[in-house]
């Protein structure tokens, strides 16, 4: 299961063109009603993030950025996830 708030990238065309061949495969897509932060969590940790715990700035690279933001979840001791977002 996946679960979608109302992202225009989550509701997009080309989401809605495959979500049937998805279902058919095994995936069911869940959506969120709009406007309805409280049911998605990751709302609060970003609103921490963005609005107290990372600098307010212009970042010079990708790579600075990812390290404010992980900076900024280990303030939150948050569970640390790798991830790779090329070589920047």
């Amino acid at each position: 299961m996946v679960v979608l708030d109302n992202a225009p990238f989550h509701t997009a065309g080309v989401v809605r063109e495959r979500e049937q061949e998805w279902e058919e495969r095994g995936l069911v897509l869940y959506r969120l009603p709009a406007y309805c932060p409280h049911l998605n969590l990751i709302e609060g940790v970003w609103r921490k993030l963005k609005g107290f715990l990372m600098p307010r700035r212009f970042y010079d690279s990708v790579a600075e950025l990812k390290e404010a933001v992980l900076q900024g979840l280990r303030l939150l001791e948050a569970v640390e996830v790798q991830c790779s977002l090329g070589d920047t």
